[in-house]
């Protein structure tokens, strides 16, 4: 993704001018050094240390695989231990703060559609009016490597989406983006722009730490909650991995409690 690239963009830059030499130069212990030491400087978690260090691995792997360098000095480099958090998604209370909080009818949209479909941002950005079906209340969604994957909306959803639309003032029928900004032009949204509506929003609310990621970790952990499989789980976020599902989902201690206690006494 372009965000991607951008994150592989300023961490290659900085650490090639810190060293200011020839890329074959550059030896594995020199990237130790310079990890030890921006860990040390910048106090960034381990977690964040070990995305540039992912990203070192990545570009020297690279270029050793087309020949440019003879030897991968980022080969030895270990994953750097994280502490692996199971970051909390919304109560019901702070999702009802946050919808209370709504002055446009594109806010509780917004907030709605990304809890009941889990979309991440850039998705959310990239859909246009005609990609929802609402008969069978699904819309397709172009993830990660290009995945195509269906996604769905509640009746409620599809509800507040339509209002929406119905009081757009750009005009409709020549702007396809399904969610776009409330003043003239009426250009689609943006990533950094749906970032800086739910913050407001959390602000406004009193809710901390609002943001898009939290909504796809809400809906997540609560439908897993409610029963479904994780398999299904993971199929709905996009993930290619179950890990990384299992990342997103917080279990509710109390139904595993009654699950054991129902499974073991039968």
């Amino acid at each position: 993704s372009k965000r991607t690239i951008e994150q592989y963009k300023l961490h290659l830059s900085r650490m090639l001018c810190y060293f200011n030499k020839a890329i074959d130069k550059i030896h594995e212990n020199d990237l130790f050094i310079y990890l030890t030491k921006y860990k040390n400087i910048r106090k960034v978690s381990n977690t964040y240390l070990n995305n540039i260090r992912r990203v070192f691995s990545s570009f020297f792997g690279w270029l050793n695989n087309k020949g440019f360098i003879s030897n991968n000095p980022a080969i030895g480099l270990e994953a750097i231990k994280t502490e692996k958090k199971i970051r909390k998604g919304f109560s019901d209370e702070e999702l009802d703060k946050l919808k209370r909080v709504c002055k446009q009818k594109r806010d509780l949209a917004l907030i709605e559609f990304m809890y009941s479909t889990g979309v991440r941002a850039s998705e959310l950005v990239s859909l246009n009016k005609g990609d929802i079906d609402y008969y069978r209340k699904s819309a397709i969604v172009y993830g990660k490597g290009n995945k195509e994957r269906e996604v769905y909306l509640t009746p409620i959803a599809c509800s507040y989406l339509k209002e929406y639309l119905d009081v757009r003032k750009d005009n409709n029928d020549a702007n396809d983006a399904l969610f776009v900004g409330s003043r003239f032009p009426y250009k689609r949204l943006s990533v950094a722009g749906v970032e800086r509506i739910l913050k407001k929003l959390g602000e406004d609310a009193g809710v901390e730490n609002v943001h898009p990621h939290r909504f796809r970790r809400t809906m997540a952990t609560n439908i897993l909650n409610k029963g479904m499989p994780i398999e299904e789980v993971k199929e709905l976020l996009g993930h290619s991995k179950l890990d990384t599902t299992m990342i997103y989902c917080a279990v509710n201690k109390e139904n595993v409690k009654h699950t054991h206690q129902r499974l073991m006494s039968a």
